[in-house]
């Protein structure tokens, strides 16, 4: 797992704002490109970042077992170069903003049975850190060097298979915030957009404050159903529709404490 340290500097008052980027699965023909464009330029400011949590290719191969031709968006034979150069095209104008990119279970079938990283080749030509599959991150927020405040971020692909209830995801993820000191904790993997705050009391000096960890399943852009002949992995495996899209994660730095909250 990774371990990294990200600094940010803000003004009294301002909103930190991360947006993470799950399960976009760029290469599928069900891939929703303008739903992905559309989540990085919303709201989009100097105190926006992007964290990559892994699926950004679909990296589906033609040997590979799951590969249906249907699915397949490449124009030409390079499947996984396409990809990266169409992920990068999207990711060029935030680059100065991405905090890292982490990989996903699509990407690593690739690093295994093809040879190549595309994460680490996207993190080159971004110029911006690896995030592995999973690890912590810490955000060191700074307002001129002072009024120091630190927001742990725990972060995974995700794991396990989907569900088909609305709760059920939000239960399993739940199990892993109690093995981690971190005030974020980011999935994904399932393709659901969910969120759950958690309430947890502190200490700053003698005040008692708040201090609530943010579970978030980070959502998909890749659509569920498509329409035709051919379906789509999840129609075959029965899977309820999602919302295609993202949320965004808010910090707040106050006086004695960090205020985080979603957007969905």
């Amino acid at each position: 797992m990774v371990v990294f340290t990200y600094r940010i500097n803000y003004k009294l008052g301002d909103t930190i704002k991360i947006k993470p980027l799950f399960d976009v699965h760029y290469g599928n023909t069900n891939c929703d490109v303008n739903a992905t464009k559309r989540y990085l330029a919303e709201e989009n400011d100097r105190n926006t970042y992007i964290i990559g949590g892994g699926d950004s290719l679909d990296s589906i191969i033609v040997t590979d077992k799951r590969y249906r031709k249907s699915a397949d968006a490449a124009e030409g034979e390079a499947i996984i170069d396409e990809a990266i150069d169409g992920v990068e095209k999207i990711l060029t104008p935030y680059k100065d903003k991405i905090i890292g990119l982490a990989s996903g279970n699509h990407e690593d079938t690739i690093l295994l049975r093809a040879n190549t990283d595309p994460i680490a080749r996207l993190c080159k030509a971004l110029e911006c850190k690896n995030l592995g599959y999973s690890g912590l991150i810490r955000l060191i927020l700074s307002e001129n060097g002072s009024r120091g405040r630190t927001v742990v971020i725990r972060y995974h692909h995700g794991w396990g298979g989907g569900s088909r209830t609305q709760g059920a995801d939000l239960t399993k993820y739940s199990k892993d915030l109690a093995y981690w000191d971190a005030d974020i904790f980011l999935y994904g993997h399932v393709h659901r957009k969910q969120a759950d705050r958690v309430p947890r009391l502190g200490l700053s000096g003698e005040v008692l404050i708040s201090k609530p960890k943010m579970e978030c399943i980070c959502g998909t852009f890749l659509k569920t159903y498509s329409k035709g002949i051919r379906p789509t992995y999840s129609e075959k495996a029965g899977y309820p529709p999602v919302e295609v899209g993202g949320l965004v994660v808010n910090i707040k730095p106050m006086q004695r404490w960090v205020d985080i909250w979603t957007d969905l």
